[in-house]
């Protein structure tokens, strides 16, 4: 007995699925071919956004708002000056007799310093003393006349008087002959000669110029804003242009009461010690005095800062954009600036390049390293996220 297998296939349902994957398959391929295209598309249209938006943005350099500590400080030049100095003259006419010293000489109060021709003053001393002895006697003989009522006693009145007026006389001609000697008013240094021996001098010539370099002052005129802050006795450090780095300190000795209308200065005088004479007068200077110490300041760079006083702004960098911050500032010292209002720490400042930037600018920021970043990376990149 044997047995047999039937098999029976369903063409019909084979015949039926092929078909339906033939009209699917070129629907697919369209479909591919059409995603593609798009993507192929936004990518370039992304970049290009891109590249305008870099395009457009203005080149600059930053900074950091940082807060730190301040000394703010005030730095001038000024002249040295002798704070005793003098040009000594003849007050009488002559010949000059003798010349006692020369420029550069060290002298001594009263020291005698010239000697000018008096012949003449003391030719006139002589006659006015006769004179005073001949009516010192007339007193004396009306004295006795009058006791014994012989005279009147007006005129021994105008005896007296005569005799009062000739001893005052007396008194200028012997003035006029000391003054032929010209003497140092005061401990100093000769710096200068005006005249030669042998020359004639006339009343009130110069003769001598004399200054004391122990003593010596400087000058400066302080903006009133700084000048609020300094006060006799702050410590004043100076350096001298004619000897290099070496530093030298002196004290503010006076700060003048008022303001000078016309340039809105107040004059500070400085006095420096210069017993060692390592100094002297007509020196330039340049002079810094730290008036004021701040612990937790608010700084940005000096070159942050546009404006005038009363009118400052900065521009601060917020989402690839230059923003123009009004601020106001107070001390600064070297290269920064304390910031009382309109920044705070961590706030990005420009420095570099804002002189052609206006409000709401795209920036590039190029640091200092050499190396650059768009400001507005992140608003590319939602750019590109968007077209993709």
């Amino acid at each position: 007995m044997s047995l047999g297998v039937i098999v029976t296939y369903n063409t019909t349902r084979s015949i039926t699925l092929m078909s339906r994957l033939t009209t699917l398959l070129p629907l697919s391929l369209a479909l591919a071919v059409a995603l593609a295209a798009c993507s192929s598309t936004s990518a370039p249209q992304a970049t290009a956004a891109n590249q305008v938006e870099t395009k457009d943005a203005q080149p600059v350099e930053t900074a950091l708002v940082v807060q730190g500590e301040l000394t703010a400080r005030y730095a001038a030049t000024a002249t040295l000056q002798a704070e005793h100095e003098a040009k000594l003259i003849s007050e009488v006419p002559g010949t000059v007799l003798e010349l006692l010293v020369e420029e550069g000489d060290k002298v001594h109060k009263g020291q005698l310093l010239a000697r000018v021709d008096a012949t003449h003053s003391r030719l006139q001393l002589r006659e006015a003393e006769a004179d005073l002895q001949r009516r010192k006697n007339d007193v004396t003989r009306g004295e006795k006349l009058l006791a014994r009522q012989l005279i009147a006693a007006n005129v021994q009145d105008q005896a007296e008087s005569d005799f009062a007026v000739r001893r005052a006389e007396v008194n200028l001609a012997r003035v006029k002959v000391e003054k032929s000697e010209i003497r140092a008013p005061f401990d100093g240094i000769i710096t200068r000669r005006w005249i030669k021996q042998g020359q004639l001098l006339a009343a009130n010539g110069a003769v001598f110029n004399i200054a004391n370099f122990s003593d010596l002052r400087a000058e400066l005129l302080v903006p009133e804003r700084d000048a609020v802050a300094i006060a006799a006795g702050q410590t004043v450090d100076f350096t001298v242009d004619a000897l290099g780095n070496r530093h030298f300190e002196a004290k503010v000795e006076r700060v003048a009461p008022v303001v000078d209308r016309n340039s809105g200065t107040v004059k500070v005088t400085v006095r420096v010690d210069n017993h060692d004479l390592s100094l002297r007068p007509g020196l330039f200077t340049r002079m810094d005095i730290a008036y004021l110490h701040l612990a937790n300041a608010v700084l940005i760079p000096k070159a942050a800062v546009l404006g005038s006083r009363g009118a400052e702004t900065a521009y601060v960098i917020e989402d690839g954009k230059a923003h123009r911050q009004p601020i106001r500032t107070g001390h600064d010292s070297g290269g920064r600036v304390q910031v009382i209002e309109g920044l705070a720490a961590g706030a990005e400042v420009v420095v570099t390049g804002q002189a052609s930037l206006n409000d709401g600018a795209l920036v590039e920021v190029l640091h200092n390293d050499a190396t650059s970043r768009i400001a507005q990376t992140h608003a590319a990149a939602k750019s590109e996220k968007s077209g993709s």
